[in-house]
């Protein structure tokens, strides 16, 4: 399991741990201030800090930069992959869902209502201290799981997100736009999220080679054999988000725990 589920979970799922959520934690360290500055000056602060990273990525200092960038996330603001099972078990933990505006999506496509984030957190004095533009939905838990199942079925990969962990306050749905899948996985600058606690694994069997799971895949994890007119999920590079079984229609492909998938045991 992730170094959270044992540091925050008591070595279970640490995003299925109810204190995460809780009330309590949102009262300590400053954490309503901190989730609303977030929010509200992400779009001004985002592209500067971009631009820093951008100009020490290629030099040497990258390297020393790395482990120091990788730490303050995992103290503020860190994610992990879920898939839509586990989406379903925190919804058994909330109260409902607040949806919002992605913040990463202003500023990487300049779209200010691509509503593809949810809110955890029902908490009336945070919600008040975000910015007008944020034009905030309150969701009950059934209508939160239809449009997340929409979304899934779209291939965004859902991920739990902390805001000064372990408070978990956020589930965004991400693609290539998000800058979370470009700084850990396109860029490869340094890990902001783990990966899921799942890995897939696809049923010879089953598969009928139609190829449409590999254009769900945002993570390039699946391989098609012409030899054998089939496709395979390399466990090394799988997330663990399972949206690829969204567009099988042959029910071919099964996600496993991924420290029981020997390629993929202990690769975050």
């Amino acid at each position: 399991m992730c170094e959270f589920c044992v540091q925050h979970g008591e070595g279970k799922k640490w995003y299925l741990t109810m204190e995460n959520y809780s009330k309590d934690l949102l009262d300590q360290k400053n954490r309503r201030k901190y989730s609303a500055e977030f929010l509200n000056e992400f779009h001004v602060r985002t592209p500067k800090s971009m631009g820093q990273l951008e100009q020490i990525r290629r030099t040497p200092l990258m390297k020393l930069a790395k482990p120091i960038l990788t730490h303050n996330q995992k103290e503020n603001h860190y994610g992990q992959v879920v898939p839509m099972e586990d989406v379903e078990k925190i919804f058994e933990l909330v109260e409902g869902a607040v949806r919002l505006p992605c913040v990463c999506r202003r500023v990487t496509t300049g779209n200010m209502n691509a509503r593809y984030c949810y809110g955890l957190t029902m908490d009336r004095q945070l919600m008040d201290s975000l910015d007008d533009s944020f034009s905030l939905e309150i969701l009950s838990k059934e209508e939160a799981l239809d449009s997340i199942r929409k979304l899934d079925k779209e291939g965004l990969v859902h991920s739990v997100w902390t805001f000064k962990t372990p408070f978990i306050g956020g589930l965004c749905n991400c693609d290539q736009d998000c800058l979370a899948y470009r700084i850990t996985h396109a860029r490869k600058d340094y890990p902001v999220m783990f990966r899921a606690e799942w890995a897939a694994a696809v049923s010879r069997d089953a598969c009928n080679g139609c190829r449409l799971c590999m254009r769900q895949c945002q993570y390039g994890a699946i391989r098609y054999s012409s030899n054998d007119k089939k496709v395979v999920v390399d466990p090394a590079a799988c997330y663990g988000c399972g949206v690829c079984r969204a567009v099988c229609s042959r029910d071919a492909i099964t996600l496993y725990p991924r420290e029981t998938v020997k390629e993929a045991a202990g690769i975050w």
